[in-house]
Parts: structure tokens; C-alpha cells; sequence
């Protein structure tokens, strides 16, 4: 019997969608005429609306003549329609419905999505949709977009995660072993010399792969689900179906030398790798019993008897991965991923050895696998899918669109990710034996030559990565088969964090609260508390901030917190880890002046592991061989910064420049070089005496519960009372009057790019009349600043502009990563001011600017979608220490008032170079290897007179003030507890 009903030109599914008990959305699946599969979503209290669509036809169907081409044309559908031929359209529309889209291209599948204000819906779909019915990619766009491709091509050369990538995909068969990214070459040059026309190919490739049949539909909104079905219908039906086949790929992906090999090569960065890769059972075909996953939970389990916790005893790793690789129609790979340590890089051997035994040992019970470990793995997923938090509306139609595509039962479509069904020993033991030397393909990663290895004598051809390959020795082959499993080994123990207790007490609510309750101000500790009032989930989170003056007294106690956080960690893994398989998780981190620990999870043994991370944090005994490990890390850390990209170097450098209190990567490298194990302990002894503790409960606990938390936090940490002046907040540095260009080499050598960080600062953040301001200048602008510098441009493939927010000020910034120098780039971004802005503000008309206001206006009022998006939402503002719970209401009401006056006043006092008010730093990250064409550019290109330049991070600062303390905007509220 069909589960499908016609319904005049589409067909609905009839069957109820499995869903989550906690989700509150209404569903409908169905199917166009020209078989376009499309699931409907109704939120009625939604205030965004989102759209996908997923197209089966990735970068494994590129053609060989043409590298990248999959990738390229999900540039190009961005840049224009027949129905809306100017380029920018979509984008702009977007940007004043307060929405943004984005798109990705992977193996497989290409995935498109937007999200807008709800009542933006039926123009943004009108246009969406157009798309995949009549794209224009016009000769124009077709060289100027293959330049952004290029740009984002090299942004990727000096990153060792896209070079191993390409390594490992290499060196498999085609079309495994497709470069997915492609570049001027291969997508111009090289085709435009063998007689092609790149975007004649880039049609044909179009039209030979885009079908209505391979692609999956989500549409969200506050529709009903009657007038939803209606939109999909009316805008998605003419989207062609031809006569294509669902692609399917050869399970043969490796050459037959491929097998029982090691791949040898080196990295950019000091990372040392041990990877394991397996050809597996495609896992989308027992998406019922998902043996898979069982694998990947024992194989990556953390806790006492695991393989991880073993060879960390052995002081061989840092980390352990387990888990699916990459897949497609026809294979899959299972992976695991070792990060080595000095000393581990030495026993790489001695690890594989130690993995095929975990394996083997776990292959003795493959006959009859332990029942209680997987009722574990389907009891917690079981729970995961029934108080699955719901989602940002982009984050839902993206995935599910991407999942559509799964073989599930379509009522299985939500949940066939997340439950497991069935238990099938025979399903786990075909999946288990996969797991074998015989099917396995080995690679070692290392920036140092490692011993015993030859020359890396061959180059991959893309990334320029060197490597070599061998065949693992036969004499370590049989060591391996004939070792067995050490006896601290074993299959982990009932996990006793599967929380049992599920209550919830709802009660009526008119209005959900903004503002936490203050329960306790104390000279140690200030508690806020929020009992949930909206979810109704049985769940909670707990922020504690411990602040000392003792942290920020020298990049050596700055980096002694940052080792004591991850001795703290590293000493709690193999307690918590089973905490984090039952759905809790926890953080420990710097906060500058402080250190942040922040748990959540089921409110059912929360506590418990929150006291055991402040106990474990106050009894801290820390062993001389963990120490080393973590030390070598975090140095190896803090050096690899340098080989980051150049715009990571300047967003960071400006940072430097306007705080008053910040080490650099240089002097925090330095500092732990000298620090010793005996540094660390007395230097948490010395924060944990005296310090201030801020603590915020939210979610399914009462506020009894909150206050037994923070009483027991004092109780085990006792520490002393800072005084009202070390206890006030840190400051900025605050940008003079004038021109500022702090400039600076790029510290990799091979890096093309260059970048620039074009600030201007514009006043303190608490003034609400002019931060509003601010936001509509950058709500205006954000869009133009794309088209301009990126799109028509193209300066590079990485530009973003909008606000920056610090302590005490605010103010716009330009971000840029381009192969071009950055004193032109400077040249560029205030010819985008004076000509651009300018104009666009000038002859803006009275009805486009209120659509930008009310954009924004949208945006302020735009609702927490969950527990955890409000929780870090009333966090932002207690950690930011002015407490401005009605921060979003005021912004609305001051951005009402504002006239198009406002804002040109505002751009010519604050932004534009002609005005003696503003305060300007840009940061110049110049590259040692700028490119031979754009050389003459560094030559030509000169910065305004105006401009002070500095090349040392001090001078510039001792002609900085400093910003007033973080306070709070409002006086607070008295305790509820007095003490």
C-alpha cells in the first residue's frame, strides 16, 4: 500500500514523521510533479523563516578537464537569475529582511540555504528558487567569480587540514581523488587552452547534473503548513527534471598498493599525526541498528580501561578520534585519529600495535557483544532525540534537506540520524571485521623529519604537500598479529551519568522573563538564578567565573592559568568522559582575568559533576609527566600561531592594540618555556586564596538548588575577598584622534596573502544612542561592503565588515585577506567610503532607509530559539558586567527615532577620512611573498599623509587612555538571600 496520497499536480505523504517529544513543530513531507521532495515546517511562533536545498551532485562528479567546476558553480548561482538578473539582488534582499544565506559544496552534495525576517519569506523563496530554474552565469561574473574561487583556493594552501585532505584523497582512485576546491587554472587557463569556454562547460555541467529529482526541499515558517505547501508549489514546481541517474560511485576507491600502506608526510604546522583509515560497510543502509556508531563509541571511549586512557598512561597521545570518515554512494571509511606527543611519535608503532589489540580484544566478543553497552548507546540516543533541543531555523532546513537525501524510511527523516532500533550482533560483527590490518591504509603526519623514515621524495600536486609511501614491513605486520592486549585494557563499565530523573514542573507563563534573579551578593560570590519558563526541558546550565588579580600580573601567570586549566581538564577526562556520552558537557577557560567554568547538560546529576570539577580544581596534585605533555602542547600551541593566516594575525594584533591588558603569542611562547611544574601549583594556590566568583543557574533547577550550588562551591574553594578595586573589570585601550597604521610581517614565509584590520573606533559602548547608530551604519553597509570589495572587486575571498564591541568602546570594522599589499588595500577600503557609502547614504531613499531600520529593528527582537541560545544570551550580559538585561527593547526604541540626518552625521564624524574627529587604527599584516603581479600595487600605492605608522605594539600604546570599567547600567536589584 502506498504511503503516498495525489493531491491535484504533488503528492502528500501520509504517514506521521517520528519527531521529537519536546518538538513543538508541525510537518508535512511532500512531492512536486517533477519528483522535488520537499518537507514543510511550521513554527507559528517562529521570527525567522529559512529555506533549503540540497542537490545530489558534488565535487566527485567534477569533470576531469575541469577541477573544481561543482564548487565554481555553486559560486555562480549566487550572481544573477533571468527573473532577477542583477547580481547582488538575493544578497541584498536578504541583508534588509534581517537574513543572510550561505552554500557549500562536498563530495557528494551541494547545500544551499538562506534565513530571513518571516514576513520576507515569499520574495526571498521567489528568488531562492530561481536558482535551479533559470541562472544566468553571465560571461561577466563567469573570470571575475573563477578569481574569488582562486582566492579561496589559496587561503587553503598553507592549512594542514585542507593539505592532508587532498593528500589521503590523492592517492585513492578517481573520482576519490578529485580536486574539489579548483583554482584559475584549472577553471580558466588550462581549459580556456584546450579550446574550452569555462562557462560554456560550466552549463553544460549545469544542466547534466541539476535535477529536481536529486534535490531535497526544507521550508520553515510561521505559515501554515496549507500556505507553506502553497509557496513550494508555486515557486519549486518549474524547476527541470531530466533524465539523469542518482549518482553511485565504485566501492573500489584505493589502488591495490594502497592496502597495508603507510603514507609518510610533512606538515606546516608542528602537528604530529597518526591516522588509521579503513574501508568500511556503508552505515546508511543500518541507519536502524547503526553498528557503526557502536564501533566508533567503544573505539573512542576516554575512561578508565579505554584505549585512549592507556596510551596516554604511556604518554604517547594528547587525543583519540574515532569515527566515520568520508562517504558516498557505493563506500564509506571508518577512521582513527591519534594526536602523538614528542615522545609518541617515536612509538608510532608501538600505538598501531596497541590498536589492532583494542580491536582484537574487542573482536572476541563480537559474537555476542556486551547487550548492556549497546542498551547504553541506545538509551542515550533514545534520550538525545527526546529532549533534542530545537534549532536555529537555517541550522534545521540545512540538515534535514542534507538528510532527505539518506535512504531513511520518509518517516524516519527526523530521526534516523539520532534512534537506533534494533540490536544486531551479526551487523556489528560484519562492521568489526572490517577493522583489520589487511583493510587498512596508514599515514603519519609530522612538521620533523621522524626517524627511521626515508626521504619524502614525491610532491601532491595541488597543496605542493611532500610525502612518500611504503608498504608496512612485514616484521611489524607479524608483531602486531602475534601481541595481544594488555590487561589495562578492557570495554568500558556501566556508565553510571544516564540520568534517570526526567521531571519537569511546568506552569502557566504569560511572558517568559528577561532578567535573572539575583539571590546572593556576597564579598566572594554573586549568584544569579533563572528557573526555565519557556522549554520546559529537563535540563540546566551553571556559568562560574572565578576572577583574580593574580592571573593578568605577567604573560608567565597568564600562561601558568592556561596550563592549570588543562592540567584540570586532563585530569577530569577520564571521570567525565562518560558524562559527556550521557549528554552533559563542560568547558574550562580563560577569560583574561579569570577562569570560566561552564557545565550543562540533564539537571539529574549535573551537580555532581559540577563538584567534581571544583573539587578536583581545589586538590589539583599535579604529576610531573602529565605536565610535561600539556606543556609541550600548549608551546607547540602558541608557535603553530605564526603559521595561522594573515588574517587571523591582524584580527588578533588589533586586539593587542586595544586592550590594555594582553600578552602576544610571542611573549606567552617565551613564558612557557621557562615555567616548571612547581610554577603551575603555586601559582593556582595563589588564585584559588583570593578571588571573586560570579554564578548563574538556568534551567530545570529550583532556586534552592542554585543556592546549594553556590554555598558548595564556597565551601570547597574558601577562598578571601578581593577588594572593590580588584574586583572592578579590565579596560581597553582607546584608538587617539588621528590615523594609526600598525603594520607587520605575515611570520610564514610562504604565505601569498596579506591581510588588513581597518578600524574605526567611535565612543563608549554604554551610550545606547549612538551604539544604535553604529549597528544601522553597519546593517546598511554590510552588504555593499561585500558586493563591492569581494564581489565586483574581488580584493579576495575573505572580506567581512561590521561591529566591533570591547570593553568600554565600539566601533566598525573592515576585514580583508588578499594577495594584494595591505597599504593598497587601505587605498581600497576608503575608496569604498568616499565613493560607495557615500552615495549609497546620500541617495538613499526615506522608504529604503526605514527597510534598513526595520531590518535591524527585527534582528533586536529576534528570539531565543532554546534553552542553551538563552542561557549564553543572559550570560553576554552578567560576564559583561553592565547587566543590560533590557538591552534589546532600548536599542529598538532608540533605533526608531533615527533619520537618514542620524546617520550621514554619524558617517562623516566617525568614519569618513575627512573628518578631524575620528579615530582610525588599521592593522597591516604584509606579506614576505606578495605576488609578482601585484608587486607594482605596493609600489603605486601610498598611505594618506594623515596616517601615523608604527611598527612596535608599545609605542603605539603609550599614546593610548584607557576606557572606563565594565559597571553595571542600571543599579542592581537587592538579594533575595543576604547571604
Amino acid at each position: 500500500m502506498t504511503s503516498w496520497k495525489q493531491k491535484n499536480t504533488y503528492q502528500e505523504f501520509t504517514k506521521a514523521l517520528e519527531k521529537s517529544s519536546n518538538d513543538k513543530r508541525n510537518y508535512r513531507l511532500i512531492k512536486l510533479h517533477n519528483q522535488l521532495e520537499c518537507l514543510l515546517i511550521n513554527d507559528s511562533e517562529t521570527d525567522k523563516s529559512s529555506v533549503a536545498i540540497d542537490v545530489k551532485a558534488g565535487h566527485l562528479l567534477d569533470p576531469n578537464e575541469l577541477p573544481g567546476l561543482a564548487h565554481f558553480n555553486e559560486h555562480m548561482l549566487f550572481l544573477g537569475t533571468s527573473k532577477y538578473p542583477v547580481e547582488n539582488d538575493y544578497q541584498d534582499y536578504l541583508s534588509k529582511n534581517s537574513g543572510y544565506s550561505n552554500a557549500y559544496t562536498d563530495m557528494i552534495d551541494t547545500n544551499y540555504y538562506f534565513t530571513c525576517s518571516t514576513n520576507a519569506l515569499k520574495g526571498a523563496v521567489d528568488r531562492f528558487s530561481q536558482f535551479f530554474i533559470s541562472p544566468l552565469f553571465t560571461q561577466s561574473c563567469t573570470q571575475r567569480e573563477v578569481k574569488a574561487v582562486d582566492s579561496e583556493n589559496k587561503k587553503n594552501l598553507q592549512s594542514d587540514l585542507w593539505r592532508l585532505f587532498q593528500l589521503e584523497k590523492g592517492l585513492s582512485n578517481p573520482p576519490m581523488s578529485n580536486f574539489g576546491t579548483g583554482n584559475w587554472d584549472t577553471l580558466f587557463s588550462e581549459p580556456s587552452m584546450k579550446g574550452l569556454d569555462p562557462r560554456e562547460e560550466l552549463i553544460k555541467w549545469y544542466e547534466t547534473h541539476y535535477s529536481s529529482h536529486l534535490m531535497k526541499l526544507c521550508v520553515f515558517g510561521k505559515e501554515s503548513l496549507d500556505e507553506l505547501e502553497q509557496l513550494a508549489v508555486d515557486n519549486f514546481s518549474a524547476i527541470p527534471q531530466r533524465d539523469i541517474p542518482e549518482p553511485h560511485f565504485s566501492s573500489n576507491v584505493w589502488p591495490e598498493d594502497a592496502y597495508k600502506s603507510i603514507i609518510f608526510t610533512e606538515t606546516i604546522k608542528d602537528l604530529r599525526q597518526l591516522a588509521l583509515t579503513f574501508t568500511f560497510p556503508e552505515q546508511d543502509a543500518y541507519y536502524n541498528t547503526k553498528p557503526g556508531n557502536f564501533l566508533s563509541h567503544i573505539l573512542g571511549y576516554e575512561g578508565k580501561g579505554s584505549l585512549c586512557s592507556y596510551l596516554k598512561q604511556l604518554g604517547y597521545i594528547n587525543s583519540l578520534s574515532a569515527g566515520f570518515g568520508f562517504s558516498a554512494p557505493g563506500f564509506e571509511f571508518f577512521k582513527i585519529n591519534l594526536d602523538l606527543t614528542t615522545k609518541g611519535i617515536g612509538k608510532w608503532k608501538e600505538c598501531l600495535r596497541l590498536i589492532f589489540n583494542y580491536i582484537d580484544m574487542m573482536k572476541k566478543f563480537s559474537d555476542n557483544p556486551p547487550e548492556y553497552l549497546f542498551k547504553e548507546t541506545q538509551d542515550l540516543a533514545a534520550i538525545a532525540f527526546r529532549f533534542k533541543e530545537q534549532g536555529q531555523p537555517e541550522k534545521v532546513t540545512s540538515n534535514v534537506a542534507r538528510l532527505m537525501q539518506k535512504p531513511y524510511e520518509r518517516e524516519h527523516i527526523l530521526s534516523g540520524s539520532h534512534v537506533i532500533r534494533e540490536y544486531d550482533p551479526h551487523c556489528i560483527k560484519q562492521s568489526l571485521d572490517a577493522l583489520n590490518l589487511d583493510n587498512c591504509r596508514v599515514m603519519l603526519a609530522a612538521k620533523d623529519p621522524i626517524e627511521g623514515v626515508g626521504e619524502l621524495d614525491q610532491v601532491e600536486k595541488w597543496y605542493g604537500t611532500k610525502y612518500r609511501v611504503d608498504k608496512l614491513s612485514e616484521d611489524l605486520l607479524k608483531d602486531i598479529r602475534n601481541s595481544s592486549s594488555p590487561p589495562e585494557m578492557h570495554l568500558p563499565h556501566p556508565n553510571q551519568f544516564i540520568p534517570t530523573n526526567f521531571d519537569v514542573e511546568k506552569v502557566e507563563i504569560n511572558e517568559p522573563s528577561i532578567v535573572p534573579t539575583l539571590l546572593r551578593d556576597t564579598p566572594t560570590v554573586r549568584l544569579w538564578h533563572k528557573k526555565d519558563d519557556q522549554w520546559w526541558v529537563p535540563k540546566a546550565h551553571v556559568y562560574l567565573v572565578m576572577k583574580s588579580p593574580s592571573i593578568l600580573q605577567s604573560a608567565k601567570s597568564s600562561v601558568s592559568t592556561r596550563l592549570f586549566n588543562e592540567l584540570l581538564l586532563d585530569e577530569m577526562n577520564e571521570y567525565a568522559y562518560d558524562a559527556e556520552c550521557a549528554g552533559f558537557a563542560y568547558s574550562i577557560e580563560s577569560t583574561g582575568d579569570g577562569v570560566l567554568i561552564h557545565v550543562k547538560g540533564y539537571n539529574d546529576k549535573l551537580t555532581t559533576l559540577l563538584h567534581q570539577i571544583v573539587s578536583t580544581m581545589k586538590r589539583l596534585h599535579i604529576k610531573e609527566d602529565r605536565f610535561n605533555v600539556i606543556k609541550e602542547r600548549i608551546e607547540r600551541m602558541y608557535a603553530n600561531f605564526s603559521m595561522d593566516a594573515p588574517l587571523m594575525h591582524a584580527n588578533v594584533s588589533t586586539y593587542s592594540l586595544t586592550q590594555k591588558a594582553f600578552f602576544t603569542f610571542e611573549e606567552r611562547l617565551e613564558a612557557v618555556k621557562s615555567i616548571k611544574k612547581e610554577d603551575v601549583e603555586n601559582h593556582a594556590k595563589e588564585v584559588l586564596q583570593r578571588l571573586y566568583m560570579e554564578v548563574f543557574v538556568h534551567g530545570n533547577m529550583t532556586d534552592d538548588a542554585a543556592v546549594k550550588i553556590s554555598r558548595d562551591i564556597e565551601g570547597v574553594i574558601q577562598p578571601s575577598a578581593l577588594t572593590e578595586e580588584e574586583r572592578k573589570s579590565l579596560q581597553s585601550s582607546l584608538v587617539p584622534t588621528g590615523d594609526h597604521v600598525y603594520t607587520k610581517e605575515v611570520p610564514n614565509k610562504a604565505q601569498v596573502n596579506s591581510a588588513i584590520e581597518y578600524y574605526n573606533e567611535v565612543g563608549d559602548v554604554t551610550d545606547i544612542d549612538l551604539r544604535t547608530k553604529l549597528s544601522l551604519f553597519a546593517q546598511i553597509t554590510h552588504e555593499p561592503a561585500f558586493d563591492q570589495l569581494r564581489t565586483k572587486e574581488q580584493l579576495g575571498y575573505m572580506v567581512f565588515s561590521g561591529l566591533r564591541k570591547s570593553i568600554g568602546t565600539m566601533g566598525f570594522r573592515v576585514l580583508i585577506q588578499s594577495e594584494r599589499p595591505p597599504v593598497f588595500l587601505e587605498g581600497r577600503v576608503e575608496h569604498f567610503f568616499d565613493v560607495t557609502v557615500k552615495g549609497l547614504l546620500e541617495d538613499m531613499s526615506e522608504e529604503e532607509f526605514e527597510k534598513n531600520k526595520l531590518s535591524l529593528i527585527e534582528e533586536k527582537l529576534e528570539k531565543p530559539k532554546n534553552l542553551s541560545n538563552e542561557s549564553s544570551r543572559l550570560w553576554l550580559e552578567l560576564s559583561g558586567g553592565y547587566y543590560d538585561f533590557h538591552r534589546r527593547g532600548n536599542e529598538v526604541e532608540s533605533i526608531k527615532k533615527l533619520t537618514k540626518k542620524d546617520i550621514l552625521d554619524f558617517f562623516y564624524t566617525y568614519i569618513h577620512q575627512s573628518s578631524d574627529k575620528r579615530s582610525k587604527l588599521s592593522t597591516h599584516l604584509v606579506s614576505q611573498t606578495i605576488p609578482d603581479q601585484y608587486k607594482d600595487l605596493n609600489e603605486i600605492s601610498s598611505l594618506r599623509p594623515a596616517n601615523v605608522v608604527y611598527e612596535n605594539i608599545d609605542s603605539y600604546k603609550n599614546k593610548t587612555t584607557t576606557s572606563a570599567h565594565a559597571k553595571p547600567v542600571a543599579p542592581i536589584a537587592q538579594p533575595v538571600i543576604e547571604n
